[in-house]
């Protein structure tokens, strides 16, 4: 009897020091955490708003727009004159005294009558438009990586929480069991469970922890954050806002995407006009002064003239089919365009929408009921009406609903932010481009 004694106090003594070894493991791994983080809150908006301003895209994006309207301010530009000087030794040898003379000067001058110019500033002002939705656009695609890092920074954070949450309640439930070994209750195996139970809500914290630094490594790289900021982001909630089907129908059809691409077609078939003018080559208007000797007298003689090619030969008729077939290749990528938009739009507006009553089943049927189970049992065992077994299913049940839950909730925003961009909608934007538009 003495030595059963002996054998259940050890066991008491081996629990409650294991409690108190993982609690203060515990403990000071959290105020290390805490302690490392800058805390930095940002909503969504903030934190698209944060990545436009340093983002790469964005400069390259404005920099292609700069070097469009530069094309268009060029290609309105009259060809520059030409102006010839000639020098020889005619009126010396004429005169016989020899020497050389200034006998000539000649100023020539493109006239670009052909309408090639107004083609030309057509192609560059239409590729001008087609950078500035290109741009837009880039910026929606950039928005859309910004959310998705976002929204999985909030998964993990959440998730940690939840681990965090759930190493607590196995510190508690270890507790317990540390008082029920003390009054006897407790096995070896019982025991050997308790802590088993605990060390995998460690495990799973640790396993939380670094997702969630991973998933923030990710987003600061957007953002250009310091190293050791954490940024505080709002917590997962239900999307609710999911617009009307026509206000997407109708946004659609003003996408940046399909703006660019219908802004090219322009381009392309202003091209086609600018092959047939340039079938007739610019004549070239020359004025002249010569010096000549005339009645062994020195004079100047003034004339004007004209040349014009005359196409005979090359009547640019392989550029004009190439520029016809370039209009009918771009026409079809808009096309193609069209319906891929118009399909991704109509796909993400029915997941968003299965998504979110998804979410709301969910909630009302499995994550309320578990929790409740799991309220429930964590009392039952605290007054030894339950044993582990039923403490753990209802732990396990619980946490992993809640998890999924979470998961729903992410997925709708992540999906949202799909059917942003297939609708070419932007939350934000950037500061520079009122300039610009």
């Amino acid at each position: 009897m003495s030595n059963r004694l002996d054998a259940q106090q050890r066991l008491n003594w081996r629990v409650a020091a294991v409690a108190i070894v993982l609690c203060c493991g515990a403990a000071c791994s959290a105020a290390t955490a805490v302690k490392a983080q800058q805390q930095d809150s940002r909503t969504l908006e903030q934190s698209l708003q944060r990545a436009l301003e340093v983002a790469p895209e964005a400069r390259g994006a404005q920099a292609d727009v700069s070097a469009k309207r530069g094309a268009l301010q060029q290609a309105g530009a009259w060809p520059n004159p030409n102006i010839e000087l000639r020098a020889d030794d005619k009126i010396g040898k004429d005169q016989g005294n020899g020497g050389i003379d200034f006998t000539q000067f000649a100023l020539s001058q493109s006239l670009p009558i052909s309408g090639r110019l107004g083609h030309q500033q057509a192609i560059a002002r239409a590729q001008l438009e087609a950078a500035l939705a290109e741009r837009r656009y880039q910026l929606v695609r950039l928005e859309t990586q910004v959310a998705r890092g976002y929204h999985n920074l909030q998964l993990a954070t959440e998730r940690m929480r939840l681990a965090q949450q759930r190493l607590q309640l196995a510190d508690e439930s270890l507790g317990i069991g540390v008082r029920h070994a003390e009054a006897g209750e407790l096995s070896h195996l019982e025991h050997l469970r308790v802590v088993l139970f605990r060390e995998s809500a460690q495990q799973n914290l640790d396993k939380s922890e670094g997702a969630f630094n991973e998933a923030l490594s990710r987003f600061s790289a957007y953002l250009d954050l310091a190293p050791q900021a954490v940024p505080e982001l709002a917590l997962l909630v239900p999307f609710d806002a999911i617009p009307v089907y026509e206000q997407l129908e109708a946004a659609l059809g003003n996408h940046v995407a399909l703006l660019a691409a219908r802004q090219r077609v322009e381009a392309a078939r202003a091209d086609v006009r600018l092959a047939r003018a340039e079938r007739f080559p610019d004549p070239d208007l020359r004025f002249f002064r010569e010096r000549d000797l005339l009645n062994n007298r020195r004079q100047d003689v003034t004339g004007i003239g004209i040349g014009v090619a005359v196409p005979l030969w090359d009547r640019n008729s392989g550029r004009i089919n190439e520029a016809r077939a370039e209009v009918i290749k771009i026409e079809s990528e808009l096309q193609v365009l069209e319906r891929d938009l118009g399909s991704r739009m109509q796909q993400s507006y029915l997941h968003l929408n299965h998504l979110v009553q998804q979410g709301e089943h969910y909630r009302e049927r499995l994550f309320t009921p578990a929790r409740e189970v799991f309220d429930l049992t964590r009392n039952a065992y605290a007054n030894g009406e339950a044993d582990i077994h039923a403490l753990t299913d209802a732990n396990n049940v619980y946490f992993d609903a809640h998890e999924r839950y979470l998961e729903l909730l992410q997925e709708a925003w992540l999906e949202a932010a799909e059917l942003r961009l297939a609708v070419g909608h932007a939350l934000v934007t950037i500061n520079r481009s009122s300039g610009d538009e």
